[in-house]
């Protein structure tokens, strides 16, 4: 038997950066919203004896799937050895976390969404059951408090370039930041009033005065969502997607050809 299972993936509408930790990590203050992948995982029993993990897409490292399923074993989860394969249609780089909603699904599937936390930061919001919530931590502390707010329409255009987390965040190091908890929670009223349909314009992200500076095409994908009527636009994550949030499902851009996919949600 095969089971097709579907995915989900974040957007991050707001985004900023507290502080580093000892750790190296850092603390940030975001607001996610899950959104459809595209992603699609085809689940069977293996009959190798280990778990095999393959994907149509090459990926750096160990899949964050198979570190899902060997985090579900460690914890004492008892299932049989499965083979996966991933059909990715969010490319690494993006700023989705679509590999994370990979790893979520398993766990889901498993029942073993304890374990979401030594995954990965993004996998215990995609693992929540929320739609949309402000997260905390290195972003792995989801606020599972329902908030009565429209879940918006939008448009995601994924360039031709991709964004390393780990390079944008020394980047960021470099030239700083630092606004503190609280400036960043009143911050992500913006995004509220957006669902509410009062133009609100670019949302926060420390990381959009890294970005402009590499791929001044982001002004070029902001112009088209504002003259499109859009509510709000941003970079998601530490790029490389923009994205733009209307009240209604935006109609068909003529896009340029930097753009090399497109998500509506």
């Amino acid at each position: 038997m095969r089971i097709i299972l579907p995915t989900f993936a974040k957007l991050n509408l707001t985004l900023r950066v507290i502080n580093k930790r000892s750790d190296g990590y850092h603390n940030i203050v975001s607001t996610f919203l899950k959104i459809p992948s595209g992603d699609i995982l085809l689940v069977s029993e293996s009959t190798a004896g280990i778990d095999i993990v393959n994907s149509d897409t090459p990926i750096k490292g160990e899949n964050i799937v198979l570190k899902a399923l060997r985090a579900a074993r460690e914890d004492g989860f008892k299932f049989p050895y499965l083979n996966v394969m991933i059909h990715k249609m969010i490319p690494p780089g993006s700023g989705l976390g679509a590999g994370s909603g990979n790893a979520a699904a398993i766990l889901l599937l498993l029942g073993a969404e304890r374990v979401a936390a030594k995954v990965g930061a993004d996998v215990p919001f995609l693992c929540s059951g929320m739609d949309m919530s402000i997260v905390t931590g290195i972003g792995d502390q989801v606020d599972r408090t329902k908030k009565d707010v429209s879940i918006p329409h939008g448009v995601i255009a994924i360039p031709d370039w991709q964004t390393d987390t780990k390079t944008a965040y020394e980047e960021l190091d470099e030239i700083g930041f630092g606004v503190d908890t609280l400036l960043a929670r009143t911050e992500m009223r913006d995004i509220y009033y957006a669902n509410a349909g009062k133009k609100v314009g670019m949302l926060p992200n420390d990381f959009t005065k890294v970005l402009l500076k590499q791929h001044p095409k982001y002004n070029e994908l902001f112009s088209m969502f504002e003259k499109a009527g859009a509510n709000a636009w941003g970079i998601t994550g530490s790029g490389s997607s923009a994205f733009g949030v209307f009240n209604t499902v935006p109609k068909l851009f003529k896009w340029p050809n930097y753009v090399k996919n497109v998500l509506y949600f």
